[in-house]
């Protein structure tokens, strides 16, 4: 009760406001950040998964068992089938090879299929978005397949042996990234369509997915079982293995938000610990008037336990409250942007919200309150009388192990929670080294400046350990913002990079000799650019080292399982780098051996070595080569690939097919057409509409992070207010005696003014130092991007500290110069 009475006192007095509004923001802040980017990064998932039409396909190259169905449907899984297959299509004297899908009425489990009643235009008023494939006897079918059959829409066209009606244009579908589906034009049926049609015979080339949704730890339990009946033809996709490039996306995404979320906890923990220390230093006359009354150190300890514990439960509860409000707040906004339906967060965010605040208290503010029962009695009538307080170390070592705890809980990546936290916390060291040398090497030129200036270098000089620990302050929340800042600018500059508006969109494959100078000339005309001409010979990897893989490592190696595409070029291709082993111009190619290249995973996953001999065949004849070099590919380039370079001139002998990329704009979209009427064998994989799938995808995750930014802001704001408030007893107290003594207002208020822009210069050029070091530290072994230093920063770094900083502490002194000087001295004395 008497703790209770005590909260209630000190609350009335304005003794626990500063450290309950720290606690109860750096819960808002931390709950909000934790609550918004677990919805959001479970809305962006399950927008992903629409990338595969479902939460999981199971793949196959077989007609799956039906008890597999039954088991699904007990499970209370949802379930579609689709078959992917090549056919000829026929309309009068016109046929074409055509890329067929045949889907049940479920098909789309998630995701929208787009079709319209307009060829050539994806933007057409007559767009419909619908969530069920074609009726059985018609046919949707992409708006090139049209001309190349030359019939309109309404008109009908063989498949095998049954009659279909063109009904509609397919225009998108979800899944259409997986590579088998991408080769030629699309033409959508019913599956039940299929066996009348005929064209399915022993010995067809088909692939049967089966489409999965559900809960996820029910679809993932169902799955785990399911495993245990499969045949080496079946494989279970999700995202990571079916679309590299958007999971990479969505995995950087992921990773931008988890890191914003870190830098918002850091800053709540700097806030709680800066109030927590002015809340000790004011309860020290407290303590000695408790003491000289009888009651002793336990007791004492007893009561602000107490204390500190319902302030936590209460701070962190009314925190939670507000940072379900913010994270509403933005969740609108983001729902009105975009059409994400953000999922529940869960009870996890909560609780690290209660945990932030719990955990805070107890390492932050708790070891100097429980230092104050060695306060002596006779403080009460002697303020000159020194305080023994807590042992700096230790004090410093429990704040960093309840902020580690906190960021290694939220993040769950060591990796990233270590380079984070070690870099963070070495530079505070440096930092207070270089605080203190341009404070004594400022010294001479304040002295020499006018009456405000002196006023203000005095002031810093005078409490110059106080100065250095707001400097820091100031320096660490300002480096922690322009650190997500940049981080979150280098995402969206990457991302552009990596896709940008002219990335290649079109792949044309099987492209003979003999056509090489007519395509390019045909793509010249319209100012179309070919990302280079590669020639291509298929094979299939037989033997390393002299020995046949083992069936183990058949099963976790698909390209031992399947023909390669193998080529040559006398150039390393732009988006591979060299990471071991010497490329061609470096080496004598004269020997017999001939020498390949090899990508770097696929050499990890069968422990290539340079030197090792890898056995080929190519259409029944064999070829040995040895391995002189190991790339690293960039697979989001949009640019033709290979995980097997050989060196020139190795496989001339092999009847080559050559290999290329472009970036059709969609008005020219017809052209492709033109190209397969002059060279029928070419393949075309059309890559424009998942491109934009990926784009869309991307902006919605660079705006997420971007609107984390803002909460952090929050956060960066209440650790300078935080720093401010908790130099407002000397600067009252020094202001009073000065306007006791005759000062004006405005030279005090100008002193204070510059006071505040010094500090936030120091601290702004401080805080550029640390983001440089912590980004380049960043770049190098967490976010793996290339090394770039950031020039602007150098000169926005002092000028926004000083900015913020002298408005910050300018409206929080508003007092200094409001209150009277009597009055200031009487509640100081």
């Amino acid at each position: 009760m008497l703790s209770l009475k005590l909260l209630w006192r000190n609350w009335r007095s304005g003794e626990l406001r500063l450290l309950a509004a720290a606690l109860l923001l750096a819960v808002a802040v931390v709950s909000a950040i934790a609550i918004f980017t677990q919805r959001l990064e479970g809305a962006l998932i399950k927008q992903s998964n629409t990338f595969l039409g479902a939460d999981r396909v199971v793949r196959s190259s077989r007609s799956l068992p039906v008890e597999w169905y039954d088991s699904a449907e007990e499970a209370g899984l949802k379930q579609a089938q689709t078959l992917l297959f090549n056919s000829m299509t026929f309309a009068g004297d016109a046929m074409y090879l055509a890329s067929i899908k045949a889907v049940s009425d479920e098909y789309p489990l998630l995701g929208e299929l787009e079709i319209s009643e307009e060829a050539f235009n994806h933007r057409s008023t007559t767009l419909e978005r619908i969530q069920s494939g074609p009726p059985r006897g018609e046919v949707w079918v992409d708006s090139r397949l049209l001309p190349l059959l030359d019939i309109e829409l309404g008109e009908r066209l063989f498949v095998g042996e049954s009659e279909f009606l063109a009904s509609k244009v397919l225009v998108r579908e979800p899944d259409r990234g997986d590579s088998l589906s991408l080769l030629g034009a699309r033409l959508m049926m019913h599956i039940d369509d299929v066996p009348a049609t005929e064209v399915i015979q022993p010995g067809s080339r088909i692939r049967h997915n089966w489409l999965l949704s559900g809960e996820e730890t029910q679809l993932v339990s169902f799955l785990d079982n399911l495993k245990k009946e499969f045949s080496p033809h079946e494989r279970i996709m999700d995202l990571q293995a079916s679309q590299r490039g958007l999971s990479s996306t969505l995995d950087r995404g992921k990773q931008f938000l988890g890191l914003a979320a870190m830098i918002g906890l850091l800053l709540a923990g700097l806030a709680i610990a800066i109030a927590a220390q002015q809340f000790a230093r004011r309860h020290t006359d407290q303590v000695a008037l408790l003491k000289s009354l009888g009651a002793g150190a336990n007791h004492i300890r007893s009561l602000y336990a107490k204390q500190l514990f319902l302030l936590a439960v209460l701070a962190s509860l009314g925190g939670l409250a507000l940072g379900e409000v913010l994270q509403r707040a933005i969740a609108s906004i983001v729902s009105s942007m975009y059409p994400l339906d953000l999922a529940f967060a869960g009870v996890w965010p909560y609780s690290l919200g209660l945990l932030t605040g719990l955990l805070c208290l107890l390492c932050f503010a708790l070891p100097p309150l429980w230092q104050l029962p060695t306060v002596p009695p006779i403080r009460v009538l002697r303020r000159d009388i020194h305080v023994a307080t807590v042992s700096g170390f230790w004090q410093a070592a429990l704040g960093i192990a309840a902020v580690f705890i906190l960021v290694a809980v939220y993040s769950q990546n060591l990796v990233l929670t270590a380079v984070v936290m070690v870099g963070f916390f070495a530079l505070l060291a440096l930092a207070a080294g270089i605080a203190l040398l341009m404070l004594k090497l400022g010294r001479a030129w304040g002295s020499r400046s006018g009456s405000s200036w002196r006023l203000a270098w005095a002031s810093l000089l005078r409490h110059r350990g106080q100065t250095v620990a707001q400097i820091l302050v100031f320096a660490t929340a300002i480096m922690l913002l322009l650190v997500i800042f940049v981080v979150r600018t280098s995402l969206i500059e990457e991302w552009r990079y990596k896709l940008p508006e002219d990335a290649p969109n079109h792949f044309l494959v099987n492209i003979a000799q003999h056509e090489v100078d007519t395509v390019r000339d045909l793509f010249a005309e319209e100012n179309l650019e070919l990302q280079g001409l590669y020639p291509m010979v298929r094979a299939r990897l037989t033997e390393i080292n002299n020995s046949k893989p083992d069936e183990a490592l058949k099963k976790e190696v698909g390209v031992l399982n399947r023909e390669a595409n193998l080529s040559w070029t006398p150039d390393l291709p732009e988006d591979n780098r060299l990471l071991e082993g010497k490329w061609w111009p470096d080496m004598n190619l004269q020997g017999q051996t001939p020498y390949v290249s090899v990508e770097q995973e696929i050499a990890q996953r069968l422990n290539l070595k340079l030197g090792d001999k890898l056995g080929f065949s190519v259409g029944g004849l064999n070829l040995e080569a040895e391995v002189s070099s190991i790339r690293s590919l960039d697979w989001d380039s949009m640019r033709p690939n290979f995980y097997f370079l050989f060196s020139p001139g190795t496989l001339d002998s092999y009847s080559p097919t050559y290999l290329s990329s472009v970036y059709i704009p969609s008005e020219k979209k017809p052209l492709i057409n033109e190209l397969l009427r002059e060279s029928p064998t070419i393949l075309v994989v059309e890559l424009d509409l998942v491109i934009e799938q990926i784009q869309n995808l991307t902006a919605q995750v660079s705006d997420g992070v971007e609107l984390v930014l803002v909460l952090v802001l929050f956060a960066g704001v209440m650790v300078l207010l935080a720093a401010v408030n908790a130099s407002m007893d000397y600067r009252l107290q020094e202001a009073g005696i000065l306007r006791a003594l005759g000062s004006s207002r405005q030279r005090i208020l100008g002193s204070t003014a510059l006071e505040f822009i010094c500090l936030g210069a120091l601290a702004g050029l401080l805080a550029v130092i640390g983001a440089e070091l912590l980004l380049l530290g960043m770049q190098q072994w967490v976010l793996e991007t290339p090394l770039q230093a950031h020039p602007l920063l150098w000169l926005a770094g002092p000028i926004i500290g000083a900015a913020i900083v002298c408005a910050m502490g300018l409206w929080a002194s508003r007092r200094v110069v409001t209150v009277p000087p009597l009055q200031v001295l009487r509640e100081l004395a």
